[in-house]
């Protein structure tokens, strides 16, 4: 299953096409951007600081993430695709591994994205 579809089935039970979409946009914003973010969005202890951070990073952007992380019915379909995600994309453990600095799955971070660091976001 696509992360699209992934989305598309546990964010079913939201009723705003907002809040929806704000779900989507912080998922696949992640995932398209580098695996580091991606691997910490999966991981992070703390999603509400994580979001804060990634809207003060891209601020000038005017992309806003915030998710509503205080009702429950959107914080239950979040946290629901973020573990459906986790289940489909990260079954190595690659992506755990790098959000904990594992050596080897840094370097071969560093080596999948060795065009893009030395000739800049395409």
């Amino acid at each position: 299953m696509e992360i699209e579809n992934i989305i598309y089935e546990t964010t079913r039970g939201i009723h705003s096409v907002d809040d929806k979409l704000r779900i989507a946009t912080i998922f696949i914003f992640c995932w398209k951007l580098n695996n580091k973010k991606f691997a910490e969005l999966l991981y992070t202890a703390n999603h509400t600081k994580f979001i804060n951070n990634l809207n003060n990073e891209y601020s000038n952007y005017q992309v806003d993430f915030t998710i509503k992380l205080t009702d429950k019915n959107i914080k239950d379909c979040f946290y629901k695709t973020l573990e459906k995600i986790k289940h489909k994309y990260d079954k190595d453990g690659f992506y755990k591994a790098l959000f904990e600095g594992d050596e080897f799955a840094v370097v071969i971070d560093q080596i999948v994205n060795y065009n893009i660091q030395t000739t800049g976001n395409l």
